[in-house]
This record gives structure tokens, C-alpha cells and sequence, in this order.
């Protein structure tokens, strides 16, 4: 319990979830306040998941990197225990809209979406660290969203998979492919070393 409570603490996790949560109800409480329909558009379903989710980015690494790295604990599943809880919890709440006057969308494309964002945030802090993590799912989402509306059954549906119906095979692999790529590669490697003096200035 107490190795629980100060994980918690020095990753700073309390915070990251109140700003998560706060994402996903500002979203909620303004659609339902200034539009008539009940579900929310479909670029602003995604914006809000990918605003829910950046919060994660960084708890995902410690202050000190030679401190964890000399710690007599096991870390890959205690990594992907993290990327999975936080994922489970975006999307718990997202769905929790479901009886309510406003809602996320369907069950099947929510947690498609918020896997795959899960799995590209988790790509980018394995490759560039915590401080460009940020980078690739921003990137991937704002392409979909721009050509999005281009994609053709088949093949495109994947390449496209953020803003595809739920029914779609492809769109629901690539998701699912880019979570457990996404939280293999961050078990294994949790971004590259901070320098001590840097990570001092980041405190």
C-alpha cells in the first residue's frame, strides 16, 4: 500500500486525473448545454478523448531515471498496469456518457479510439521521451481529421481508423495493433534517459 501511494505521488498521477476528468466534463457539459443533439460531433469525440488521454504523458516517467532503474522492482508490467488503467478510465468516463443527454459515441469506436491514442502516446514516450511524446498522436489525429473524409472501404479504413463506423474491421485492428505495440514497446523501454541537470530543472 504504501509503495502504491508514493508511485502515485511521484508520478503525480491525482492531478493528471483531475485534468483528465475535467477535459471530458467540459466537453460533456458544453454540448449539453449549447446544442440539441445528443451526440457529440465526431472530431470533437476524438479531440476530447486525445485532450483526456495528454495528461498520461507525464506520469509515465519518474524524476529521476538512475533512481527506477536501480530500484529492485520489476517494471514492465507495473508500466503497462499504468498504460491500462489510466486508458481504462478515459474510457470508463466516456462511456459513462451513454445515459446521459449527451454522449461520446458508440461503445465500439470509443474504445477503439482511446486504445489506439493510448497505444501512440505510449509509442512516442518509448521512442522521444516524455517532453516529445506529444508529438505523434497529435500529428496522426489532425492528419485523420483533415483527410479522414478521403478514405474508401478496404485498406483506407485502417490508414484512417480514428474516424471510421464501429462496424470497421480494419479500423478496430489498427487500434487494437497500435495499443499492444504501443504498450509492449513502453513496458520494455520507458523513453530515453534524462540527464541528471535536466531532470533537476524539470523538478
Amino acid at each position: 500500500m504504501r509503495w502504491t501511494y508514493l508511485y502515485l505521488r511521484s508520478r503525480r498521477l491525482p492531478i493528471a486525473l483531475l485534468v483528465s476528468a475535467g477535459a471530458l466534463v467540459l466537453t460533456w457539459g458544453g454540448w449539453s448545454l449549447f446544442t440539441d443533439r445528443r451526440e457529440i460531433d465526431e472530431n470533437l469525440a476524438v479531440l476530447t478523448a486525445l485532450l483526456a488521454l495528454a495528461p498520461l504523458i507525464p506520469t509515465m516517467a519518474g524524476d529521476d531515471d538512475s533512481l527506477e532503474s536501480t530500484a529492485a522492482l520489476f517494471w514492465p508490467p507495473r508500466r503497462a498496469l499504468h498504460l491500462l488503467a489510466f486508458m481504462a478510465l478515459v474510457a470508463g468516463g466516456m462511456l459513462a456518457s451513454a445515459g446521459t443527454g449527451a454522449w461520446f459515441g458508440p461503445s465500439g469506436v470509443v474504445l477503439r479510439n482511446v486504445a489506439g491514442l493510448t497505444g501512440l502516446i505510449a509509442l512516442g514516450v518509448s521512442v522521444a521521451g516524455i517532453r516529445m511524446a506529444w508529438q505523434l498522436p497529435i500529428c496522426w489525429t489532425v492528419l485523420q481529421m483533415l483527410f479522414g473524409g478521403l478514405a474508401e472501404p478496404g485498406w483506407r479504413e485502417a490508414a484512417f481508423w480514428l474516424f471510421q463506423a464501429g462496424s470497421s474491421r480494419p479500423a478496430a485492428f489498427t487500434g487494437g495493433a497500435l495499443f499492444v505495440i504501443g504498450v509492449l514497446a513502453y513496458a520494455r523501454r520507458a523513453g530515453p534517459r534524462t540527464a541528471p541537470a535536466e531532470a533537476a530543472l524539470g523538478q
